[in-house]
């Protein structure tokens, strides 16, 4: 997911995660590229038929089979084959390139063939459906014995889409074939523009990816993962209607699944709407227990309307959940504190600076309580510096620095961290005046 809304779920129960994976310009540097047909290790193999590479087979869809009802493509992703190899003249074993071996294959001498990547090929089947190419797709993976074969399916028409874009959308359907593994045949259908969407989504790309989701709905308009995705895509934009009218839609059509209850009420709390989000929020944890975005901001939110009380179980919760979120040690640490109880507030901040050393309120907040109760100060001073070193500008930050020096007595550099608090908006006219007073206080004396 792009950085921008981590906390939102997306798609969690079809792909887990966001799909990465290489891009076309990985190709492999010693396949041949001149003109539009390229052969197999610098000669074509007799009695199999020749690749063409990618722009010669897009080339070959616009011009060849431009008047053609249908057209089916077959991506293919093949590993090294696993079976015996093959002997030279003096009977040594000689490694069998996988596309030599996938040519050989009898269904291989149907429509035209192209590699798009080093370890991926695609056999056009002019003015075949998608039924009558499924059949050949079957038939190709009946027939590829040792060889690892994956396969994703593509025809035309489907919807909107053009002819040459089938080659991309059987592209799509072999990285949704990918999720199954060797052995299986998938075809283009909205779950592979989900997949789609979810890698431009990874890659920044919030525009393309609310395109892929938007077709997929005109493939399949009852997909709740579809509406969810695409409430995200609208939440990142700070489109908020849009974004919460699809995680609406979302939780129609799958009213058990957490994600779209959770997206809303996420959103509620970015606007403002606390009581509401809060409502969304525990809705989503009576569906599912223990989800650790849920949790953390319940517990926040509770911490956010003073309830500290009502605020700890989820917080301990998210820490349990989520063990290695430093965050949510301190939204635990500040509850804690709130509570009274410093002792264990200050474990639950050690936690968090353990996770994320560089978290300059951690740093500030630990230094501060260790500064409340006599303990350690010369470590509360170096952990008060280290808030003030990452975020300068802070202007609390520094007024805790301020009252680790004043504990010391080194009034001097209070004097100097209060002064440059209230430089940086944190008011402390009172705190300045009363150390000046004991300056001139102990000169006198």
């Amino acid at each position: 997911m792009a950085k921008n809304a981590p906390d939102l779920f997306h798609n969690r129960s079809t792909t887990q995660d966001f799909l990465f994976s290489r891009t076309d310009e990985n190709r492999d540097p010693n396949a041949p590229t001149a003109g539009n047909r390229q052969t197999i290790g610098g000669d074509q193999v007799a009695g199999q038929p020749e690749l063409l590479d990618r722009k010669g087979l897009e080339s070959a869809i616009d011009k060849h089979m431009a008047e053609l009802p249908a057209l089916c493509l077959i991506a293919i992703q093949v590993q090294q084959p696993t079976g015996p190899n093959e002997q030279d003249a003096s009977g040594r074993e000689m490694p069998v390139e996988p596309v030599h071996a996938l040519l050989a294959l009898p269904s291989a001498a149907q429509g035209i063939w192209g590699r798009i990547k080093p370890d991926r090929f695609v056999l056009a089947l002019p003015g075949l459906d998608e039924k009558q190419g499924l059949a050949v797709a079957e038939t190709l993976l009946s027939e590829a014995g040792a060889i690892s074969v994956t396969i994703g399916l593509a025809a035309y028409p489907t919807i909107n889409y053009a002819r040459r874009q089938t080659l991309a959308n059987a592209e799509k359907a072999l990285d949704h074939g990918v999720f199954f593994g060797p052995g299986t045949v998938t075809r283009f259908d909205a779950v592979s523009l989900n997949i789609s969407g979810d890698r431009l989504y990874q890659a920044g790309n919030i525009g393309g990816a609310m395109e892929e989701f938007k077709k997929g709905l005109t493939i399949d308009p009852t997909s709740a993962n579809l509406h969810n995705s695409l409430g995200v895509c609208h939440g990142v934009l700070k489109d908020y209607d849009n974004a919460i009218a699809a995680f609406d839609n979302a939780a129609w059509l799958a009213p058990e699944d957490v994600m779209a209850v959770y997206n809303k009420g996420y959103l509620l709390w970015l606007k403002g709407e606390r009581e509401e989000a809060l409502e969304k929020l525990l809705e989503a944890n009576r569906l599912e227990a223990d989800v650790f975005e849920v949790v953390y901001h319940i517990g926040k939110i509770y911490l956010e309307m003073d309830r500290p009380d009502d605020a700890r179980p989820f917080l301990e919760s998210a820490t349990c959940v989520g063990d290695r979120s430093g965050a949510a040690f301190k939204s635990l640490g500040a509850c804690l504190d709130q509570l009274g109880l410093t002792k264990e507030a200050i474990q639950a901040y050690k936690s968090s600076v353990k996770i994320t050393p560089n978290d300059a309120q951690a740093l500030s907040a630990l230094g501060s309580l260790y500064t409340k109760r006599g303990e350690s100060p010369d470590v509360a001073l170096v952990l008060c510096h280290q808030s003030v070193s990452l975020d300068p500008d802070n202007g609390f930050f520094r007024f805790q620095l301020a009252e680790a020096f004043l504990s010391q007595g080194k009034l001097e550099d209070a004097l100097a961290a209060f002064e440059a608090a209230e430089k940086y908006g944190h008011a402390c006219q009172a705190e300045i005046e009363a150390t000046q007073n004991r300056l001139l206080t102990d000169k006198a004396s």
